[in-house]
């Protein structure tokens, strides 16, 4: 092994000089793997690598390209994490799948990738072995901050129990999840099965004779099976978040028209679900079923969530898309109008289409194409919201494919936040948001408990307004207007501050709009509104002071006027609209006397027209 070696570097040399060696310590390599995964070439020298956990996996990818994590002590490399070329999407041919390393699935049987939007962390679905037979658990990677995938591990209960579980959709920031499985079931059915046992047992002591038993005992068999089957057929799909001691137990989705018919010829007693998606909002869901609508074997459908919560009778996506076999795996991008799925019944075998919905309805789409030849057999297929990769699996294996620019969503805006409180303390809060123009909530999420972080995804084309809330503190709101806007994808961050609720706190209201230098407020500031005067009814005893402030364009009079003219406008809509009493609200009016920024800049003016809500009595 030495002589082979000593060939191999007086062959490509043992490096460049010492001033131009790279430096010890952590470091990210770029080269050729050689002589059995022992030796990494770089453009700057050739490193002997140190055998480790990884030594048996980087031995099949001798002769390959590798970017590789290093702990660099002079000419020695001790490998901790690497990826496989191709390194970007931009410089390969199109669908070309970049195969996931082992060391992150651990060698197991692996697919169902799902990645956060942010494309921080990836979770699959593995195939493990548990009691002697092979059940299907719930996987995570986290990305470094180099881009490589970490070792991947299996999340603990409640996530994972004694049945399948899958993660379906991870929504934006990670926080919340959208998971396939058995969380409940189970008890449901012994318990069920005791009540109808107890229940014959009064029978057969209280019927009078054997003929009033038997017809009791027929309504008890008819209630079981009637009862079994809701149980049973109701949308197998839960939402679980993120706690201070890890995740919540899954609780189901309120689907309560769901039902599913498919079942396979080689095993009759068993449903067979084609998959589901909920959108980055948490309030489109996209499943695969078999129903009354149906045109084929399984057909995709879409159920909207209603504002009380649940999720309505799912609308057969057409057969544009439908054909007469199975259509599965359903993903729909964060632009909310691109589909991804998969079917059996346009080519030969399984392979991924794309279709673009034409207008507001989920009944018009555009005519599906095939992505690729190269992702036929692929039947699980999902995309961050940035970033130019893929995640599909194909024969157990995860892979990330680069897409082509024509087969991209639209663009969307990624708010990436954080909710403190007054002393910058994190803070699990609720955060909406909603449509200003069309007065209409869209998404909601929770912040990450011990960060406070969170995540949306805007499309464009609306004028949104996104608000932090948490009880005991006032609720803190931003404003983003995508309208008319160049659309590219991007990432904005914010900062949510929520004061407590007590006396001399305040907030801007900054979903506030009026007519140009006037008082008149527009129908987009009727949410804030709304939402401040819900906290004057839960808070019976509080009173308030709303202050008008404007920039210095124009004379002082006209604008402590306007300003105090725009107070009361914002009191007489909580007084008229909702009933609160006057006594309870007193108004200013400021003018431009109290700047937040400054005026020579219009974003600074901006700042400084505003309309603040103070509490003034608790």
């Amino acid at each position: 092994m030495a002589r082979i070696l000593i060939i191999i570097l007086l062959l490509f040399g043992n490096g460049l000089t010492s001033s131009q060696s790279i430096k010890n310590g952590i470091q990210v390599l770029e080269g050729d793997l050689l002589n059995t995964g022992h030796l990494l070439r770089t453009d700057k020298q050739v490193f002997r690598i140190q055998s480790g956990v990884l030594q048996e996996e980087l031995a099949y990818l001798a002769g390959k390209k590798i970017r590789m994590l290093c702990d660099v002590l002079g000419e020695t490399c001790n490998p901790i994490r690497y990826e496989m070329e191709p390194f970007e999407s931009g410089k390969t041919p199109d669908w070309t799948l970049k195969k996931i390393p082992r060391y992150v699935t651990g060698g197991l049987f692996s697919f169902n990738p799902q990645c956060t939007p942010d494309g921080k962390i990836l979770f699959w679905t593995a195939l493990v072995k548990e009691g002697g037979r092979s059940t299907q658990k719930i996987w995570a990677a986290k990305r470094d901050q180099y881009g490589f995938w970490m070792q991947g591990e299996q999340l603990p209960t409640p996530l994972n129990n004694r049945f399948p579980s899958a993660v379906i959709s991870a929504l934006p920031g990670g926080n919340e999840l959208f998971v396939f499985g058995n969380f409940g079931e189970e008890e449901m059915l012994d318990n069920l099965k005791r009540e109808m046992m107890y229940k014959s047992q009064i029978a057969s002591r209280e019927a009078q004779n054997p003929k009033e038993f038997h017809i009791v005992l027929t309504k008890l068999e008819t209630e079981y099976k009637e009862r079994t089957d809701k149980i049973q057929n109701r949308a197998p799909l839960y939402k679980t978040r993120k706690t201070e001691s890890g995740w919540s137990m899954p609780t189901p989705i309120n689907f309560p028209s769901f039902y599913n018919w498919y079942k396979k010829a080689d095993n009759p007693n068993q449903q067979v679900f084609g998959g589901s998606a909920l959108a980055s909002s948490g309030r489109t869901l996209l499943y695969s079923a078999q129903q009354k609508k149906n045109f084929g074997k399984l057909d995709l459908y879409v159920s909207l969530q209603n504002e009380s919560g649940i999720f309505e009778e799912g609308i057969n996506l057409g057969n544009t898309i439908n054909t007469g076999e199975e259509e599965m795996a359903p993903f729909l991008a964060p632009d909310d109008k691109t589909l991804y799925f998969s079917s059996s019944g346009r080519k030969e075998g399984i392979s991924i289409f794309i279709t673009r919905r034409q207008n507001d309805t989920w009944t018009s789409w555009s005519e599906p194409q095939e992505l690729s030849s190269n992702l036929r057999g692929v039947n699980f297929f999902s995309i961050p919201a940035v970033g130019n990769w893929a995640y599909v699996s194909r024969e157990g294996e995860l892979y990330m494919a680069a897409i082509p620019n024509h087969f991209q969503p639209e663009p969307v805006v990624v708010i990436k936040g954080k909710v403190v409180d007054e002393e910058g303390k994190p803070l699990s809060a609720f955060v909406q948001y909603e449509s200003l123009t069309r007065k209409k909530s869209i998404g909601s999420t929770v912040s990450d408990p011990t960060t406070g972080e969170f995540s949306i995804i805007l499309p464009y084309e609306e004028n949104y307004g996104f608000y932090g809330e948490k009880e005991g503190y006032l609720p803190v709101s931003q404003n983003l207007n995508l309208v008319g806007k160049e659309k590219e994808d991007k990432e904005k961050t914010v900062l949510l501050v929520l004061p407590k609720l007590k006396k001399g706190n305040q907030i801007v209201m900054n979903n506030l709009f009026f007519a140009f230098r006037s008082a008149e407020l527009t129908k987009e500031s009727e949410p804030e509104l709304d939402r401040l005067a819900g906290i004057l009814r839960k808070s019976a005893n509080l009173k308030i002071l709303i202050e008008g402030h404007t920039d210095n364009v124009g004379t002082k009079s006209a604008n402590q006027k306007l300003s105090l003219e725009r107070a009361n406008s914002v009191a007489n809509y909580l007084k008229s609209k909702h009933k609160i009493e006057e006594m309870r609200i007193a108004v200013m009016g400021f003018g431009p006397s109290v700047p937040l920024a400054d005026n020579q800049t219009e974003e600074g003016r901006g700042t400084n027209r505003r309309v603040v809500f103070k509490i003034s009595e608790e």
